[in-house]
Parts: structure tokens; sequence; C-alpha cells
């Protein structure tokens, strides 16, 4: 078997005699939408659970549209649609201006988006027409009181202070979130930091997994945050391997959003047999491999299909390295992965948390990494290196034999693998 796996603009091709391949993991075949815009403008025209947003915006003076920071890969726009521009007709009908519309990026606690990362995101024609700012979760929050869990719910003031509040972007599994969107907009996406680090310091919680969301004590705080902010509208779709839109929902923030997971574990839901001694998981280029931050999604999907002790070949070109100066440091001032495990869930911060969440996985599984990030970096932090994938295979036939069987898994940031 020969196939050819994306790592960042380019791609890494991996060879494999039959005798090693269990199956190539990838979602069942589905067709885009053809008239994105004309489908949207359907979803907007009949939303879900909610009046349509130019009812709702009607005697409004000023909106906030929260957008997914570019690592999410929400496609806004491509050449022959972008996805913000009904949306905003819909709040012009309502009588807001342009002038008092505001395009808050959900970066959580991540950096602040570049001009040229705005414009590859949402389009040239909103940067240059319309405020786009960049959530600061150490800035310019506000406190909305404390949620049923103790923790205080510290909001972008940018968002507090709009007459019109709409989440938009990707939903997707997630595996500590159970699922992308919706929700996960307020929190994390437009949080302060000791909201999140309260938040996600929960990631050691045994009820914490991969597409779940009720009964997940993460989930279930973002939900009665995104509650307790404010959502007026949502705008979110599902997209297949190819990035195309197979699925918008609009409406309201629960009932849209309950439509849209639902067609999102349909789609992305992959049945396997039998657990393997290897997995190839390529993250699915770039922005999903950009750090090894945003590879953490790929790990946590392909572990699904190994054995105990199986390994991880994770195919991810890191161009912006770790990706998190916290989530980098822990992993290499821990002394073991178990120091890491057994921590206080106090003291875990924003970004240690994937830390915490990445020694789940390394105590249990190898992860040997194809990445651009340097080779004494990455074993100083309880990963193992490979130049290449030639290394790779050498290093996996050493440890598990010549008669290895493996799964190979193209965009392992999309599926959610489950034993049948």
């Amino acid at each position: 078997m020969q196939i050819d796996l994306k790592y960042g603009s380019s791609y890494i091709q991996l060879k494999l005699d039959d005798k090693n391949v269990i199956g190539i993991l990838e979602l069942s075949k589905s067709t885009g939408i053809p008239d994105i815009t004309k489908a949207e403008i359907e979803a907007l025209i009949h939303p879900i659970g909610s009046k349509k947003l130019s009812e709702i915006a009607k005697g409004k003076m000023t909106a906030c549209v929260e957008v997914s920071d570019y690592t999410r890969g929400t496609p806004y726009r491509r050449s022959t649609y972008n996805l913000l521009l009904p949306l905003l007709d819909e709040l012009h009908k309502g009588g807001i201006r342009d002038e008092n519309i505001v395009f808050l990026i959900g970066t959580g606690s991540h950096r602040a988006h570049t001009e040229k990362e705005n414009i590859d995101n949402l389009g040239e024609e909103i940067v240059r027409n319309y405020q786009v700012i960049s959530h600061d979760c150490d800035k310019n929050n506000i406190s909305l009181g404390t949620l049923s869990t103790g923790n205080e719910l510290l909001v972008d003031k940018v968002w507090i202070d709009a007459d019109v509040r709409i989440l938009t972007g990707l939903i997707n599994t997630h595996y500590f979130g159970g699922f992308s969107g919706g929700r996960k907009g307020i929190l994390p996406g437009i949080s302060g930091r000791e909201t999140i680090r309260k938040n996600h310091a929960r990631i050691l919680r045994p009820e914490v997994d991969i597409a779940k969301t009720k009964g997940n004590p993460i989930s279930d705080e973002m939900d009665e945050a995104a509650r307790k902010a404010g959502v007026d509208f949502i705008l979110y779709v599902v997209v297949n391997e190819q990035k195309e839109i197979v699925k918008i929902v609009a409406g309201d923030l629960e009932k849209a959003f309950e439509e849209g997971r639902k067609a999102c574990l349909d789609l992305y839901r992959v049945s396997f047999k039998e657990k393997a001694d290897v997995v190839f998981a390529c993250a699915g280029g770039y922005p999903k491999d950009v750090s090894l931050y945003q590879s953490q999604k790929t790990i946590n999907n392909a572990k699904l299909v190994l054995k105990d002790g199986g390994t991880i070949v994770l195919i991810s070109e890191c161009k912006e390295g770790f990706g998190s100066d916290v989530f980098s440091r822990w992993l290499l001032e821990a002394s073991s992965i178990d120091e890491l495990l057994n921590i206080d869930p106090a003291k875990i911060t924003v970004g240690g948390h994937t830390a915490v969440g990445n020694a789940k996985v390394l105590k249990k599984f190898d992860i040997l990494a194809i990445s651009s990030i340097q080779k004494e970096e990455l074993e100083k932090r309880f990963y193992k290196y490979a130049e290449g994938m030639e290394e790779a295979l050498e290093w996996v036939k050493k440890k598990h034999g010549e008669n290895f069987r493996s799964y190979v898994i193209p965009q392992a940031g999309f599926i959610y693998p489950c034993q049948v």
C-alpha cells in the first residue's frame, strides 16, 4: 500500500506491506453542498428554535459576531461564497449599520491574529470594512458572576456591550470538550484566563471524553457559561474530509447546536473491528498541524484504535513548534509522566491542561513524531522522534516486529473511531 499524507503544505509518502495494514480509516464519502450561499440563506430564513436574525436585530443598535480563530479550519470563505455576508445581510435588514458591527475572534487563550491571518480566515471584504478584534483573555473582560461550579465567568467586554450577540464556526468532535462549536465559542472562546483555567483543569476527571457532552463536567460548564453570557443566535457548519460544507445550522444556541452535533456524529463516526499495534495518524496538513498543541486532537482520536502499549506515528509539521510556551514548559519540567497525572487540579494552568491531557496518552502509548521540531526537544518531553517515514518504520518494526498491524488515518483530526 502507498499513500500520500499531508504535511504542512506538502506531503509525506507512506509505503506499507499489505500484511501490516488492517485498514485506512476515513469518513464515508459525502458531497459538499453545491450552493453554500443559497443553503445558508435558507438556514437563516428558517432558523432552528429561534426567530430570524433580522427580527432579533430590529430596534437594536450594535452587534458582535464571534468567529473562530484560523487554526480551527472553519471554511468562512471560498471563491464562491463567504458565510459572513448573508449573516450581515440579516443584521442590515434588522437596521444595524456596518460601523456598529464588530467581529470578535474567539482565540481563547491563544495569541492574537495577524491581519493576514484575518484576511485568509474571514476574507478581505470583512477585514477592510468592519472592526475585527482578537479576544485577549488577560484584558478587557467583565465578570458575569459565579457559575454553579464556583467558577467566576469572565467574558470579553466587546461581547457584553453588544445588543445582538452571535456565535459562528465549525462543529466537530473534541477530545475533552466532547464537541467543538456552540457553547465553546464563549468558554473558552472569549472568556478570561482564570475562567478557562478552572474549566480545563477538570481534564483528569473520568467523565471527560471525546464526543461526550452531557455528564462531561467541562462541557456542562461550557453550556452554563454560554447561557449566562447571552447568545442570541448561532451559525455553524459541519464539513467533510475535503473541508467542504455538508451541513449548515442556524438559530437557537442549544437546539441548532444539537442538530449540528448529531450531523457531525453521523458523519465523523468511523467503525473498526480490531485494535492495532500502530496507527499512522496524519493531522491533515496546515493549519491543523501548525503546532504540537493543535495536534492534540489528532493524537486523542488516534489512540482510540490502539492496543495498550501501541504506537502513534504522528505526521504533523508543527511549523510553530509546540504552539504554547506553557504546554511546552510543563512537559519539559515534569520529572515523569506520573507527576503530571497526579497533579492537584487546582494547580493546572491554561496550556498546562494540554500537557496533562497529553500525559494521559503518553502513559499508555508511545508517540513517534515526524515533525520539524528538533529531536532533543521532543525527547525531553516524553515523545519519540523520527526524521522521516523510513526511520519511523524502522522504529516501529524494532518495537512491534516485522508483522505489526496498523491503521492509517489520513485526516485523524476529523474522524471519531468507534469499535464494533
